[in-house]
């Protein structure tokens, strides 16, 4: 069943104060709330969590490489998530300096494009279903929380 209002319930988005996060675990009286931005998480009174609006997006992540024959894809994965998190590009460039070698590993631009879903709602699961923009329901296939589109993208 779809909803137009937020509900509270596993993988939704809610604000307690200053924390906004997924919700992660919730029972009767409590929730704890995931940033996953912040790697933060904070268990709060049920009476405190606010859900939010949340919509379905497609965020690409695009970065030009000189990458050898045959590396690993775990170590570009790692390259790459080094190079999107501007926190542990800087560590990496100044652990470069300092030990006085090249910092061009931690040079690479990186763009970040965000794209509402062309149609239907994303699960933290992955499952899709077809929506209209602006709803969410509870995921099929696990239960959390499932978005369609965004009604509009700031």
């Amino acid at each position: 069943m779809a909803d137009q209002q937020p509900t509270l319930r596993i993988g939704s988005w809610a604000r307690s104060g200053q924390l906004l996060g997924l919700v992660a675990a919730m029972d009767d009286d409590t929730v704890t709330l995931f940033d996953p931005g912040q790697r933060q998480q904070a268990q709060v009174l049920r009476s405190l969590a606010e859900p939010v609006p949340a919509g379905a997006v497609t965020v690409t992540v695009r970065v030009q490489l000189p990458v050898p024959h045959g590396v690993d894809e775990t170590v570009l994965r790692r390259w790459v998530a080094t190079l999107t998190d501007e926190v542990v590009r800087e560590r990496a460039y100044a652990a470069l300096a300092e030990a006085g070698l090249d910092e061009g590993a931690a040079l690479p631009v990186v763009t970040v494009d965000v794209e509402p879903v062309a149609s239907g709602s994303v699960c933290l699961c992955g499952a899709r279903t077809p929506v209209p923009p602006g709803t969410q329901l509870q995921c099929a296939a696990c239960g959390r929380t499932a978005v369609g589109a965004p009604l509009a993208l700031k």
